[in-house]
């Protein structure tokens, strides 16, 4: 899940996509909850994980937008992963660095061991986007995830593959983006049917986030990736049947009736023996970020407010899960409301400042600097 936002600080009104960037804050609120809450006791939150397919496909799209303009154009592959890199990099370190004093805070108040070299380790890589494979620790105990002290930049560790293949998807035509997109939706749903089979784990697209699973995670992101490419390609350089099928639409009326169908579809209650969320991936999600792309409004509140929203959500999803774990550790004994209440709080406040200060200080530009000799 990157960040939507500041991505053509000069490009008119029209190219910008409002709409999308507040399906990104939104979902990354409930995606909080949904780590903050049990959702086997609150069923309504059951499905919300695929919010982080959503999430593929707004990147997808985004990328696509961002640049598929400039690589036709002749930009080099090392400037376009110096600035990937450069807009990613930064928010990840201080998830990884946030994540690591929130384990160690957590293992010491529970006279927990670690191996310190694995965990220093895990940790270097994690900061590279390097998932790590190795637990650190000791005695290792039940399933470890790729970003152990952070689970949930798993994501990201696939995003940034992802758009580092967006260098040779460009050149996909329409009918390569839809063939490579379904072909990935069979070899996700072929594969976690296999896991079901032999782990009796229940059928979820939900994988790629431990190593037991992390395979799944290439067709899991390809998926949805490369349908927001097609997305883009439909919506924007689309064939005039496309446009008369889902024409552009004005005002806060359709904006709002969009967020509505996206709240219905991250909040639907029932699992359906697994056929829901795969059909939320291959169908409702790509549906939603189509006609969300066709939504315009003038109305600046809305306009600012949903800006806003998807520049604060990637701050936010990478540092929930430490903040979280920080209330937990040094308020164990606060009633859980409290503790998720405050978590909550804290963990928005928290990102608010982390973007101040990276936009301030200009850090992704600092970054792509420092990156410029490696990459060219």
């Amino acid at each position: 899940m990157t960040s939507g936002a500041m991505q053509h600080q000069r490009t008119t009104a029209h190219e910008r996509f409002y709409v999308l960037d507040g399906f990104r804050g939104l979902a990354a609120l409930l995606v909080v909850v949904y780590h903050y809450v049990d959702p086997s006791e609150y069923p309504f939150l059951s499905n919300s994980y695929i919010a982080l397919d959503m999430f593929f496909v707004l990147s997808g799209f985004v990328i696509y937008h961002s640049y598929a303009g400039r690589l036709r154009r002749g930009m080099s592959a090392g400037t376009y992963i110096n600035q990937r890199f450069a807009r990613l990099g930064p928010t990840v370190a201080i998830g990884v660095l946030f994540g690591a004093i929130a384990t160690l805070a957590y293992y010491n108040s529970v006279g927990r061991e670690v191996d310190a070299s694995r965990f220093a380790l895990v940790h270097a890589g994690n900061l590279l986007f390097i998932p790590g494979l190795v637990d650190y620790n000791v005695p290792q105990v039940g399933i470890y995830e790729l970003f152990p002290s952070n689970g949930p930049l798993w994501s990201i560790f696939f995003e940034f593959v992802a758009s580092v293949c967006f260098i040779w998807f460009v050149r996909l035509p329409r009918r390569g983006l839809f063939i490579g997109s379904a072909f990935c939706f069979l070899l996700l749903l072929g594969g976690a049917y296999y896991v079901t089979l032999t782990t009796g784990r229940v059928l979820t697209p939900g994988a790629g986030f431990a190593p037991e699973h992390f395979l799944l995670g290439f067709p899991r992101v390809f998926t949805s990736f490369l349908a927001g490419m097609l997305i883009y390609a439909l919506t924007q350089e689309a064939p005039k049947s496309f446009t008369r099928l889902v024409p552009a639409m004005h005002g806060l009326v359709p904006a709002f009736a969009a967020y509505a169908a996206m709240a219905a579809m991250l909040l639907f209650p029932y699992h359906m023996s697994g056929f829901y969320p795969f059909f939320g991936v291959a169908v409702l999600c790509p549906l939603l970020i189509a006609f969300g792309a066709r939504i315009q409004t003038k109305a600046r509140w809305f306009n600012w407010a949903s800006d806003y929203l998807g520049q604060v959500s990637f701050p936010l999803y990478c540092i929930h899960v430490p903040v979280h774990l920080l209330v937990k550790t040094y308020l164990a004994d606060a009633p859980w409301k409290v503790q998720i209440l405050l978590s909550f709080g804290l963990a928005v406040l928290a990102s608010v400042l982390i973007l101040a200060l990276i936009e301030s200080m200009r850090v992704r530009q600092n970054v792509s600097k420092l990156l410029k000799p490696v990459t060219g």
